[in-house]
């Protein structure tokens, strides 16, 4: 069997002092960002500066480093430094006190998130943390303790103390990193509550009116009445989807914000210290209720929307319905002023044919009659009354000629014709 060999393991971590700042620049604020990085940069007399197009960088001050990095909507300034030797845990320096004040100052976008922590072997006697609000835990296996309160002290930074009791750089790094994530996820989750909040009254407003339009519905109010709550649905489902518009993306953050923090948390592992809250029991607390609101704040948006819309349905439906029985009136209607059309033109046709056969017999007389003159044997009226026929056939002919040539049809007589020689 082989000879098992130990790890050695990694010295612990000098104190450290680290700072975290988070600005909230929106997606359009990277470039802001990046030139303030490259500004410290060439003030720091003239050190390599992020190239375009960087999403992270790291200053090598000498006595302090800093480390930029781009999110999606935020950028990450944290800087850190050994704590002076002899130095007490109290937060009297900071890692930002080698930064220019003047750089500072001018970070670009609103500051979200500030925060310091220490790094130290052993707690202080003294602490700046509120008793009745301390907050701690041990993390890694044991391996390290956290202490907070999560208030923001006089600068407006909250404060953490990390106590290492055993353990290397790596995990000293690894709960650092964690912790700091924990507070600038939580802070950025928590961006959302303030908007559900502002964004309540309007929704209750949405679900008073889809409700009201709901028992409209119910009543028979006639086609306009129908079409004037149409126009009313659609302004409500305008109003809906506006504010939906101005609070979805937001929610959604803050729902993944929330689920960072979670795993976060989940990462540390960690173990009551006596009867002091632990991180996670603190965000149950406090965070998660925060979050619930957000959450069906989010679901009462969706829900008016979806109200607002199948009422929409409904009534359109029933505005179809009763456009299609008007336009099944309509071509009724249509139909027997077609019908009746149809029988006047027949009439007009039949008198047409009867007076202009009249009159061509008239004529026809008057030519027999003059014959007559000259040939004694010759009867008018006989003669007449036996062209009588052919000619109320031919005028029939030519009337139902010129007929079928108006309305694009063959004669009757000339159609069947065509068949029998088919």
């Amino acid at each position: 069997m082989a000879e098992a060999h130990a790890r050695p393991s990694t010295p612990a971590r000098a104190p450290l002092l680290v700072a975290r700042i988070a600005t909230i620049s929106g997606e359009e604020g990277a470039e802001g960002d990046r030139a303030h990085m490259a500004a410290l940069c060439r003030e720091l007399g003239g050190a390599a500066a992020p190239g375009p197009g960087a999403r992270w960088f790291i200053l090598d001050a000498g006595a302090w480093r800093l480390r930029w990095e781009r999110h999606t909507e935020i950028s990450t300034w944290t800087a850190m430094r050994p704590m002076p030797e002899g130095e007490a845990a109290s937060f009297s320096r900071t890692a930002l006190d080698l930064a220019p004040r003047e750089w500072l100052a001018a970070l670009p976008g609103q500051v979200l998130v500030a925060t310091h922590v220490e790094l130290v072997r052993a707690l202080p006697d003294m602490t700046v943390f509120a008793e009745e609000d301390l907050i701690g835990s041990e993390v890694a296996g044991g391996a390290l303790q956290a202490f907070t309160d999560f208030r923001p002290g006089p600068d407006g930074f909250t404060r953490f103390d990390l106590v290492q009791h055993h353990g290397g750089e790596v995990l000293a790094g690894r709960v650092l990193q964690q912790l700091l994530e924990i507070e600038t996820y939580r802070l950025l989750a928590l961006l959302a509550f303030p908007l559900a909040s502002a964004s309540a009254g309007s929704i209750a407003r949405l679900e008073v009116d889809a409700a009201a339009a709901v028992a409209q519905v119910e009543e028979d109010s006639g086609v306009d009445g129908d079409r004037r709550l149409l126009a009313r649905l659609a302004a409500l489902a305008g109003q809906a989807e506006a504010l939906a518009g101005s609070t979805s993306f937001r929610f959604s953050a803050a729902r993944a914000y929330h689920g960072i923090v979670q795993e976060r948390i989940g990462e540390l592992s960690e173990r009551a210290i006596a009867d002091l809250p632990t991180i996670g029991e603190f965000m149950q607390r406090r965070l998660a209720p925060a979050m619930r609101t957000c959450v069906a704040t989010a679901e009462r948006q969706r829900d008016v929307i979806a109200r607002i819309a199948r009422t929409t349905q409904m009534l359109s439906t029933r505005v179809e319905v009763a456009a299609e029985a008007i336009n099944l009136e309509l071509l009724e209607s249509m139909d027997r002023r077609a019908q009746l059309q149809l029988r006047v033109e027949e009439t007009v046709e039949g008198l047409s044919v009867a007076a202009i056969s009249y009159y061509a017999l008239a004529l026809l007389k008057l030519f027999v009659e003059g014959v007559a003159r000259i040939r004694s044997d010759l009867d008018p009226t006989l003669a007449t009354a036996l062209a009588a026929p052919v000619i109320v056939l031919l005028v029939w002919r030519f009337i139902r000629r010129i007929r079928s040539e108006i309305i694009g049809e063959p004669a009757v007589g000339l159609r069947r014709s065509g068949e029998r020689a088919r």
